[in-house]
C-alpha cells in the first residue's frame, strides 16, 4: 500500500496566496513600494509562487523566488510556466542571491535582507500576535514608509481552506493517530485565530532600509 503522504502542497491547495493576502493588498503595496517595469524582485520563501507572479504580471518585472520545501517549489515552477510573464519569472531553492536587487520581498516567514540597490524596497508581511498563540514573528523593519493590515475578508479567504483540508486530512486518520506537525502548526494557528482574533494581526509593510 502507498504511504499516505500530507505536505505543505495539500495542506495549502485551496488558498492562491500562502498568508492572508489579496491581489488588492498586494498592488497597492507595490506602488507605495515603488515597483516599475524592468525592476528586479527576489521573494524569499516564495511558496507556490502566486505573489512573485502577480507582482511580475502587474508591475512588467523581473522576479526570483527562493522557496526551500521541493513541492512547494514544483508547485511554483509550474505556476510560472502557465504565466504571460513565465519569461520574467524564476524559482528555485534556496542559494545566494546574486547580488543586489531592487526589491525585497517575503510575505510568510521573518528573513535576513539580501543586499539591496540604492533606493530599493522591502516589501515584508507579519504576523502580530502575543507569542503563545504560535504564530511566526517578525520584527517590523526601520523606516517603515506603508503599512496595511489584512481585512476580515482576507482572513477568511486565507484561513476556510486550510480548515478545509485539515478537517479532511484528520478524517483519513485512524483513530488516535497524529497529523504531520505542519497540519497541527496550522490547525493551532487556526483555533488561535478564531478564539483570539482581536489579538492578532497581519501586517503588509514596505520599508526603506
Amino acid at each position: 500500500m502507498r504511504e499516505r503522504r500530507f505536505g505543505p502542497v495539500q495542506l495549502y491547495a485551496g488558498s492562491r496566496f500562502l498568508a492572508p493576502l489579496s491581489e488588492e493588498a498586494l498592488h497597492e503595496a507595490g506602488r507605495a513600494a515603488g515597483l516599475h517595469e524592468g525592476a528586479t524582485l527576489l521573494e524569499l520563501g516564495a511558496g507556490n509562487g502566486c505573489a512573485a507572479i502577480y507582482l511580475a504580471e502587474a508591475f512588467h518585472l523581473y522576479a526570483r523566488g527562493f522557496e526551500g520545501d521541493p513541492d512547494l517549489l514544483a508547485v511554483a515552477q509550474a505556476n510560472a510556466s502557465k504565466s504571460p510573464a513565465r519569461q520574467r519569472l524564476r524559482f528555485t531553492a534556496p542559494e545566494p542571491a546574486g547580488g543586489p536587487v531592487d526589491f525585497v520581498a517575503s510575505f510568510r516567514v521573518p528573513v535576513a535582507v539580501p543586499p539591496l540597490r540604492p533606493g530599493g524596497r522591502l516589501l515584508l508581511g507579519r504576523y502580530v500576535a502575543p507569542t503563545d498563540l504560535g504564530f511566526p514573528a517578525a520584527e517590523a523593519p526601520p523606516n517603515v514608509i506603508y503599512r496595511r493590515e489584512a481585512s476580515p475578508l482576507e482572513w477568511e479567504r486565507f484561513l476556510a481552506p486550510l480548515d478545509l483540508a485539515i478537517r479532511a486530512h484528520r478524517a483519513a486518520l485512524r483513530p488516535f493517530e497524529r497529523g504531520p506537525d505542519l497540519l497541527e502548526d496550522a490547525a493551532r494557528q487556526i483555533a488561535a485565530f478564531r478564539a483570539h482574533a482581536s489579538q492578532v494581526r497581519y501586517e503588509l509593510l514596505v520599508a526603506a532600509p
